[in-house]
Parts: structure tokens; C-alpha cells; sequence
């Protein structure tokens, strides 16, 4: 009783209004785009994207990034229309993430197709589990979500949120979504989880397309040296699973696919080092060939580029204005 009691003093009131606040808004927002139907959801979804374009700092971080991808390949009016196209999409994404979550997600479960279902049954067939890397392309959430009701054993990793409510509401999010997932942190809990997913035969799904601050494995992408998580080739090193590259697109119709893609092909060589460089730059390789078969797919809002072997690239960050930096400092955040 007493543990109990003390476990219920430890959640703050202001982590608990923030938890209910957090949930309440998820339900209207759910609520709402039930009511609309997809198609609106969709044009509601693309108007906050045009916003984001027109009024947001993330639009000049996709055209950096851009710029910094493909230097001088691209005309600057070419960058401007990706840019747009970019932020509309994220705008879909995000809108059509709340429309999963209700009553209605059959209707948009049903607008999913999947391409290359044979390589992962036959991966799955070696009885070794699958780890399956993914990409912000498309809407990758809903690869979970259809993957699931499909009947695999499919696990999303996830990076958690910090606060608790935000932690508390993501993972109610997840639930309404009807796909399972573990966080990253803390990191031996996740490995050890991992390890579990991949011993049963199931699917474990990284995104694995982000910049790696601390312990990256540093490969080739788009030209330049790119900082990689090795927790995908670190499993596949360790269990012998299969790794399988695993994206969704979003068609011109508004319908989308689910590609699954034959593995990643490599042999032990005795040296987990060089496998682990080898799996990831091969991975890796795949997923910048994916997002150039459609450029405003891919959310080119993340500093990729921004670690580098020797430390951080100011060339592949804009740099923050001292007028900005004081603000932030004002209020804490």
C-alpha cells in the first residue's frame, strides 16, 4: 500500500493536467477529422503545410539542406518547389496521422497497398527475426499500423518524449493506433527488448535515416559524411536477422504503398567493426536512393549532416541569430 502511495505522489500535478490537457486535445483533433473525412483531413493537412512554408524556420532548413545535398544541381526556383512540396506533405503526414487513430482508419488502411511482400516472408521463413530500417518517408508511421493488422509481429522504435505527459500521451497515441513499439532509452533495456522482438521471429523497425551526435558510424550520403545510428548493423552482427529496408510513399492520387525491399547482402568477415561500416553504409545507400526517386517525400528538416568525424559542421546547420539564442534564453526553452 505504501508503495503505491508513494508512486502516486511522484507524478507532478502539472505532469498530470498536461497528460489530460494532452489528451483531450488528441480526441477533439481525432474527433474533428472523423467528422471531415479523409479527403478534407488531407486538404486541412496541406493548408498547415502551405503555412509552415509561408511563415515557418522549417522551410529554411529544407532549402539548406537542399543546397547542402546538391550544391549548385539545383535551380533555386527547383529547390523553392520541393521546399513547398516538402512541408505540404509533412502537413498530409501529420493530419492523416490523427485520422488513423479513430474510427475511421480501416477507410485509410484500405488505401495502403504493399509491394516486395515475399522478402519479408522469406526472411521471416530463417526463423532469425527481421530488422526492418525505415526512413521519414512518407507517412512511416502507418507502415506499423498496416504491417500489424496484416498479422506480423511488428515493433516500432521509437524515441520517447522527455516530459512525462508528453511520454504518457505519444504512447496513447500509439495504442489508438493499434501498433507496438519500445523507446530507445534507456538503451540497455532497449537492446535487451530488441533482442526479445527478434527471438521470437518478429519484426523489429529502426528509422534510421537521422543524425547520430554520439557513438555514429560515419557513411556516405548524398555525398557527404553522414553520422549513422549502428544499433540496426549491431543486431544484425550480433542475432544473424536479416535486415530489410521497409518505406511507405505517398501516390499522386493520395492513396499509398508500402515498398519492402530485398536485404541488405553481406558476409561475416570476422571483424565486427568492418561489418557493422559495411551493413550501415549498404543501408544507408538504399534509403538515399529512395528519397531521390521522389525528393519531397523525404523530410529534409533534420541537420544530417550536422556531426562529422572531426565535430560539428557549421556548414550544415544554419546558424541561430543572437537575437534568437536571447529569447530562448529568456524563457528557458
Amino acid at each position: 500500500m505504501k508503495e503505491k502511495k508513494t508512486a502516486a505522489k511522484s507524478i507532478k500535478p502539472a505532469d498530470q493536467a498536461g497528460y489530460f490537457l494532452g489528451i483531450f486535445c488528441v480526441y477533439m483533433i481525432i474527433g474533428f477529422v472523423t467528422l471531415i473525412g479523409h479527403r478534407a483531413t488531407l486538404g486541412v493537412g496541406k493548408k498547415i503545410g502551405d503555412m509552415l512554408y509561408r511563415f515557418s524556420r522549417m522551410k529554411a532548413k529544407v532549402i539548406h539542406n537542399l543546397k547542402f545535398a546538391f550544391g549548385d544541381d539545383l535551380t533555386q526556383e527547383r529547390i523553392d518547389e520541393i521546399a513547398r512540396n516538402v512541408l505540404e506533405n509533412f502537413g498530409k503526414n501529420w493530419a492523416e496521422l490523427f485520422y488513423s487513430a479513430g474510427p475511421s482508419k480501416n477507410i485509410l488502411n484500405a488505401k495502403i497497398t504493399i509491394e516486395g511482400k515475399d522478402n519479408l516472408d522469406r526472411a521471416l521463413a530463417r526463423g532469425r527475426g527481421v530488422i526492418a530500417v525505415s526512413a521519414h518517408i512518407g507517412n512511416y508511421a502507418l507502415i506499423a499500423q498496416k504491417l500489424t493488422r496484416e498479422g506480423y509481429d511488428f515493433m516500432m522504435v521509437v524515441r520517447d518524449i522527455k516530459t512525462m505527459a508528453g511520454s504518457s500521451v505519444y504512447a496513447r497515441g500509439r495504442e489508438l493506433m493499434e501498433f507496438s513499439s519500445i523507446t530507445t532509452r534507456p538503451e540497455r533495456k532497449f537492446f535487451k527488448e530488441a533482442l526479445k522482438v527478434l527471438k521470437g521471429n518478429g519484426i523489429l523497425c529502426l528509422i534510421s535515416d537521422e543524425n547520430k551526435r554520439r557513438g555514429g558510424i560515419f557513411v556516405d550520403f548524398f555525398g557527404h559524411q553522414a553520422s549513422t545510428a549502428p544499433g540496426p548493423a549491431a543486431l544484425a552482427v550480433r542475432t544473424g536477422a536479416q535486415i530489410i529496408p521497409v518505406f511507405i510513399v505517398r501516390n499522386k492520387n493520395d492513396s499509398q504503398r508500402i515498398i519492402i525491399d530485398r536485404a541488405i547482402e553481406w558476409e561475416p568477415s570476422g571483424d565486427n567493426d568492418h561489418d557493422m561500416r559495411e551493413i550501415t553504409s549498404k543501408f544507408t545507400k538504399v534509403i538515399e536512393g529512395h528519397v531521390r526517386n521522389d525528393l519531397s517525400q523525404w523530410l529534409w528538416t533534420n541537420w544530417r549532416w550536422r556531426t562529422q568525424p572531426w565535430g560539428q559542421s557549421d556548414e550544415a546547420k544554419i546558424k541561430k541569430s543572437r537575437r534568437r539564442k536571447s529569447i530562448k534564453r529568456l524563457f528557458m526553452i
